[in-house]
C-alpha cells in the first residue's frame, strides 16, 4: 500500500517518521500545504499517485470531503487525550498553571476525561472543537483575545499555521502534535479501509449473455451457424477486453466470469453496449444480466436474478445486482435505478405492512422517485414503474391512500368521459437515504 500524507509539512514529517518507526516497509509520498484551503490543490495528485490518504488533522479531512469526491480509501490523525497529556506535561515543566489554557480541535469529553484524570477543575478552561467552515485565522483571534483579556496564560492548538502565527506574535501557545500511538491507530484504521476496498475489488463479476430469440434466427441451418457465428466472435472479443473466462451454456447462453472491478466503469460498460447493439444489427437480441459476489455461485445467482427482471421489462436494457444486493441501472442512462433487493430497513417493513405492497416493491418505487426527483404518481407511471397493469395499480393506490400514505396532488377529468387521471403524492420521504 502507497500512503499519500496531506497536511501541513511539519507534521506531515513528523506522521512519517512514526510510519516508518511503526513499518518500515510502509512506502509514504508527502503532499504539503499549510492552510486548509489550499490542501484541495493537491489531492488530486495524491489521489493518482497513491493507494490511501492520510490527513494530517481531522479539519483538513472534513475540508476536503466538503469540496472534494474521494475516490480512495481515507482517514486522519486523531487529536487524542494522548495530545493533551503531552500539552500538559510541557505546561508543568514550565510551570504553568494548568487550569487556565484555550484549546481548539479536541472535543470537549476528551477534555473532561484528561481534567477529571488530573484533578483539575475548570477554572479557566476555555474550548473551541472544530467547527467546519471555520478559517485557522478566526482560531488564531479567539486564541490572543482570551490572553488579551487575561483570562488564559497558554493556548494549546491542533493546527500548525495557528502555532506559527500565535508563536511568532509572541502569544504564549503549544502545539498538539500527532504522538506515534496517535498514527498507529490511525494506520490501523486506513489499513482496514484499504483491505476492505481491496475486497471489493476482488469480487467476481458474472454476465450472463442470452440470445432470447437465436430459435427464429434463419430457416436455413448453414446460414444460422454462420451468423452465430459472426456473434460468437463479437461476445469472444468482448471477453478478451475484459480478461475474462467465457463457458457457453447450451445454445442460447454463454457465462463470463471477470473482476467486478470492470462494473461500474463507465468505459466497460460502453463495452457491452455496443455488443448488445451490433449484435442487435444482425436481427438477434442479446440480453444480459450482470452479477457480483465474493464467491462465482453469488455472482452467477445474482446475475440470473438481474437477467429475469431485464427480461420481464422487455426492453432491451442492462442491470447489474452486486453483491449488496443491490440493484442497479439501466446501464447507460444518464440516470440510473438503485435499489436493495433485499432490506432489513424497518422503516420500508412498515411501509409494505401498511400498504401491503411487498418490500421489493416499496423499494423500487422510492429509487425510481428519488431518481425523478418526484413522488408524484398516477396509475399508468406506477403500472410502468412496478410492470403491473393499470387496474393493479389503481387498487395499489387506493391501499396506500387508505393507509394514509399518499394523497391527491391533481386531477385531470376526461374529455370522453371515462375514468379522471388522478396523480398521487406518495408520502414515502422519510425513508430516503441520507
Amino acid at each position: 500500500m502507497k500512503l499519500g500524507i496531506v497536511g501541513p509539512k511539519e507534521p506531515s514529517n513528523m506522521i512519517a517518521k512514526s510510519l516508518y518507526e511503526i513499518d518500515d516497509k510502509t512506502e509514504i509520498q508527502i503532499f504539503t500545504r499549510e492552510q486548509l484551503k489550499d490542501c484541495i490543490e493537491v489531492i488530486a495528485d495524491c489521489e493518482k499517485a497513491c493507494d490511501a490518504i492520510l490527513f494530517t488533522g481531522c479539519a483538513i479531512e472534513s475540508y476536503i470531503k466538503e469540496h472534494y469526491d474521494l475516490q480512495k480509501p481515507y482517514t486522519s490523525v486523531e487529536k487524542s487525550i494522548i495530545s493533551m497529556a503531552s500539552a500538559f506535561l510541557e505546561m508543568q515543566k514550565k510551570n504553568m498553571e494548568l487550569d487556565a489554557f484555550s484549546i481548539d480541535i479536541v472535543e470537549n469529553q476528551v477534555i473532561a476525561d484528561l481534567l477529571d484524570a488530573f484533578q483539575i477543575l475548570a477554572r479557566n478552561i476555555y474550548s473551541c472543537s472544530f467547527q467546519a467552515g471555520m478559517e485557522e485565522q478566526a482560531y488564531v483571534d479567539w486564541h490572543i483575545q482570551l490572553q488579551e483579556e487575561g483570562k488564559t496564560n497558554v493556548a494549546l492548538t491542533g493546527f500548525m499555521w495557528v502555532y506559527q502565527e500565535l508563536k511568532q506574535k509572541g502569544y504564549r501557545v503549544i502545539y498538539l502534535g500527532p504522538t506515534r500511538a496517535m498514527v498507529r491507530a490511525a494506520l490501523e484504521r486506513l489499513q482496514s479501509a484499504y483491505a476492505l476496498n481491496q475486497a471489493e475489488d476482488a469480487m467476481i463479476a458474472v454476465d450472463i449473455l442470452q440470445l432470447t430469440n437465436y430459435e427464429r434466427m434463419d430457416e436455413n441451418y448453414y446460414t444460422g451457424m454462420l451468423k452465430k457465428a459472426d456473434i460468437e466472435k463479437q461476445i469472444i472479443q468482448y471477453v478478451k477486453s475484459v480478461q475474462g473466462a467465457i463457458f457457453a451454456y447450451g445454445m442460447q447462453e454463454y457465462i463470463v466470469f471477470c473482476n467486478a472491478g470492470i462494473v461500474g466503469n463507465q468505459y466497460q460498460e460502453n463495452k457491452i453496449l455496443t455488443l448488445q447493439q451490433e449484435i442487435a444489427k444482425t436481427g438477434i437480441v442479446l440480453n444480459v444480466g450482470i452479477g457480483t459476489g465474493v464467491t462465482a455461485y453469488k455472482a452467477e445467482m445474482n446475475a440470473r436474478k438481474a437477467l429475469e427482471y431485464t427480461l420481464k421489462k422487455a426492453k432491451k436494457e442492462i442491470y447489474v445486482i452486486d453483491g449488496h444486493d443491490t440493484l442497479i441501472g439501466p446501464m447507460g442512462k444518464e440516470t440510473k435505478l438503485m435499489y436493495e433487493v433485499i432490506s432489513s430497513d424497518p422503516k420500508i417493513q412498515e411501509l409494505a405492512n401498511k400498504t401491503g405492497l411487498s418490500v421489493n416493491s416499496v423499494l423500487k418505487i422510492i429509487a425510481i422517485a428519488q431518481a425523478r426527483k418526484s413522488f408524484v404518481f398516477d396509475a399508468n407511471e406506477l403500472a410502468e414503474c412496478l410492470d403491473v397493469t393499470v387496474r393493479t395499480a389503481h387498487r395499489m393506490m387506493q391501499k396506500i391512500m387508505n393507509a394514509g400514505l399518499g394523497k391527491v396532488y391533481a386531477k385531470e377529468t376526461a374529455v370522453s368521459g371515462g375514468r379522471p387521471k388522478t396523480w398521487i403524492e406518495l408520502l414515502f420521504q422519510d425513508t430516503k437515504k441520507e
